[in-house]
């Protein structure tokens, strides 16, 4: 199983909202489990190379990955608004993750930081995180990178 299946799997099996896991969700999900892995692990935990793009960071890994997954299940459904949004649930058996305690208790704080926002509120909590609120639409997003000039910023300005 690969790292971005177990992150993938773990956010829907851990978080308690599963309606709201819409794809675009569950990759923003991960974009914060990748930012904040670079922030504390000097690493990512997935192998994305993710972009800025018009809606946030975002990638079609996370659902061109559950397409062909058989251990999840895409259910397209309605927002409140009657917009469409494909939600995504990991239905596998098998839970045996390949993931750290450190990258779990990541996951976890993520979870608990997020699961009582609504969508915008969800947006504009990832919109305001520094890969984000420092680049240009469209930009390619270094998060290794970005996290080492973000804590030289923030150590030049205690």
């Amino acid at each position: 199983m690969n790292k971005l299946r177990s992150i993938m799997a773990y956010f829907s099996t851990m978080y308690p909202h599963k309606s709201e896991l819409s794809k675009a969700r569950l990759t923003k999900l991960v974009y914060l489990a990748d930012w904040f892995s670079a922030l504390l692990n000097n690493q990512k935990m997935s192998e994305i190379n993710w972009i800025f793009n018009h809606y946030g960071p975002y990638v079609d890994d996370i659902f061109e990955l559950a397409s062909i997954d058989n251990d999840f299940a895409i259910t397209p459904e309605k927002t409140p608004y009657g917009d469409d949004k494909h939600v995504i649930l990991y239905t596998g058996e098998d839970i045996s993750l390949i993931l750290s305690e450190k990258e779990k208790a990541i996951l976890d704080a993520i979870i608990n930081k997020t699961k009582t926002m609504y969508f915008n509120e969800f947006i504009n909590y990832v919109y305001s995180t520094y890969p984000i609120s420092s680049n240009e639409r469209y930009a390619k997003l270094d998060l290794l990178a970005l996290a080492k000039k973000y804590k030289e910023e923030q150590s030049q300005s205690s």
